[in-house]
């Protein structure tokens, strides 16, 4: 399956968002009115886990003043595949204030993926996944 791409274009209400922190991506949904659903703070890797809820916010709490952001762009399948905009960001206000953040099974871009399609995906974890694999693979 072609698989969309990340652009730098403007933001729009619905969009999946993305902006880099380190080695990572910190994936939101934008809502509109410089705001963002996102499942805790760009930095909240280094708090406890039970403390990191999905929060509304400002952008500038997203990223910094010199932070490009990114929105993901769809490739025809998957707008076929995914809610509408409208919907994507009903979905990501109905989490406000749910936690069980886990950086493995339930982190923001698995969020902001179950407010797009309905399920939790994340191409970072996945894609950790196959580097450990093939290192393993490489030592037998």
């Amino acid at each position: 399956m072609k698989k969309g791409e990340w652009k730098l274009i403007d933001l729009y209400p619905g969009a999946h968002i993305r902006v880099k922190i380190g080695n990572f991506y910190h994936h939101g949904i934008y809502i509109g009115n410089d705001e963002v659903v996102q499942f805790g703070l760009p930095f909240d890797m280094l708090v406890d886990a039970k403390d990191i809820k999905v929060i509304k916010s400002p952008i500038s709490d997203f990223c910094g003043p010199n932070d490009f952001i990114e929105v993901y762009c769809y490739s025809k399948k998957e707008l076929k595949q995914k809610f509408s905009e409208d919907v994507i960001i009903a979905n990501a206000l109905s989490h406000l204030g749910e936690g069980g953040y886990s950086i493995i099974k339930n982190n923001c871009e698995h969020f902001a993926n179950l407010c797009i399609f309905g399920k939790k995906i994340s191409e970072q974890i996945d894609g950790a996944y196959k580097d450990v694999d093939a290192l393993f693979k490489k030592e037998k």
